[in-house]
């Protein structure tokens, strides 16, 4: 697919003949979900969980979070558009092109100096005189590269990334389980205490930004079956491997710097050269799902500068250290990004039937629900109730539907 095509398909729907089936869709979502950050949020949770109950955290919210893609990522499928457009059609043209759009390309942006700063970081253990502010820029600069190209150059990539990522994670579960015996393992108890509530937490506010902005990828499938595919390879087993694995490999040293901790372990250069192609492949997501949001906003301007102008961005973040605020920054972003769902839902499948209603201005309906649904979130992480992504979702969607029948009653 050209250059020129992607920038027609960046705002415009997927025509079915164009559609590619579960495969290239699955290698992206992949390469975007082995991730660095899988791995922070499993040496996180080991600090505070036995094994087990890390691994019953991983699967629930992993479940949740496939329930999550399929039922946004069926509108992506079924409409052909990308989530910043179907956004428009819900908050308005103007609600969704100046605030939505706006907020998950901040999202994405900051997701790419998350993995950029990681990468940073896997290169000064291999070289530590490295100046790593330096190699923080070169990284971001050379990471967006194959997101310019669009959707099947990043499928290319990933097909060869995912692969030796794979066997990456394979290798340190051996390694790791050599040092730890599997009644070790099992048998393994934390120095603090972490609640389920708060590790679904995690698991859930790692990507659930992923799964909200999943049209930028799903748009190209041919139905749910793709979908469910998709879902459960891409998200669940994928992210419940890795999170498990983190959690073998920290359990000496329990931390969220993965790369601490596989130094720690003894790893040599070949493992922090993969980890370094682990941030590649998931900035090169970031970056094209950035362009798309930046698109819906700048309609004049085409895709790919507009992907070269999210991944500098997302350079300039990782260079400002954001990586040392990885938890604060993760929180912020599934108490704001979950309640769109909400509202999007309800819109798409309750109001109008599974049809796509375009709106012009703000949707002020939309807009107040998603408002108090960020709230809500906000409100249960600090008083640690519940889910806060879920609440988010849930309460936004109900104060939405409450409003939109108000609305019609007094029309």
């Amino acid at each position: 697919m050209s250059i020129d095509r992607e920038n027609q398909l960046s705002t415009s729907r997927v025509p079915d003949n164009e559609r590619v089936g579960w495969k290239a869709p699955l290698f992206n979502m992949l390469g975007s979900n082995i991730a660095i950050s899988e791995l922070m949020v499993g040496g996180t949770l080991i600090a505070g969980m036995t094994f087990k109950e890390m691994l019953l955290t991983s699967f629930i919210g992993n479940i949740l979070l496939v329930f999550i893609l399929a039922i946004q990522g069926y509108m992506g499928s079924k409409e052909g558009l990308n989530t910043y457009v179907l956004a428009e059609s819900v908050f308005g043209e103007k609600g969704g092109k100046f605030i939505i759009s706006s907020i998950l390309a901040i999202s994405s942006f900051g997701w790419f100096g998350i993995q950029t700063g990681v990468a940073g970081l896997s290169v000064q253990k291999i070289f530590p005189n490295i100046n790593l502010t330096l190699a923080t820029i070169v990284l971001g600069l050379l990471m967006m590269v194959f997101a310019v190209f669009g959707f099947k150059a990043m499928a290319k990539f990933n097909y060869v990334a995912v692969p030796a990522l794979i066997i990456l994670m394979a290798w340190g579960v051996f390694k790791a389980t050599s040092i730890n015996s599997f009644d070790s393992i099992l048998s393994y108890t934390p120095s603090e205490t972490i609640s389920l509530g708060e590790g679904l937490n995690m698991v859930i506010g790692l990507i659930i930004v992923g799964a909200v902005i999943s049209p930028d990828q799903l748009r190209f499938t041919k139905g749910l079956k793709d979908i469910i595919i998709i879902g459960v390879v891409g998200f669940a087993i994928i992210s419940v491997f890795q999170q498990a694995a983190a959690g073998i490999l920290a359990m000496n040293s329990p931390s969220w710097d993965i790369t601490q901790v596989l130094a720690d372990l003894g790893f040599g250069t070949i493992a922090f050269l993969i980890l370094l192609l682990a941030s590649w492949s998931t900035n090169v997501g970031n970056a094209y799902s950035g362009g798309l949001a930046l698109k819906n906003i700048f309609s004049n301007v085409s895709r790919d500068n507009l992907t070269l102008i999210a991944g500098v961005i997302g350079t300039i973040i990782a260079a400002t250290g954001i990586i040392f605020k990885f938890e604060n920054f993760l929180s912020l972003l599934s108490n704001t990004v979950a309640p769109m769902a909400g509202v999007m839902w309800i819109d798409y499948y309750i109001i109008n039937k599974q049809k796509l209603i375009k709106r012009t201005n703000i949707n002020f309906n939309a807009l107040i629900s998603w408002i108090i649904g960020s709230i809500v979130s906000f409100i249960s992480t600090k008083y640690n109730l519940f889910i806060p992504p879920i609440n988010g979702i849930f309460i936004s969607a109900i104060i939405y539907y409450g409003l939109m029948k108000i609305s019609v009653k007094d029309s």
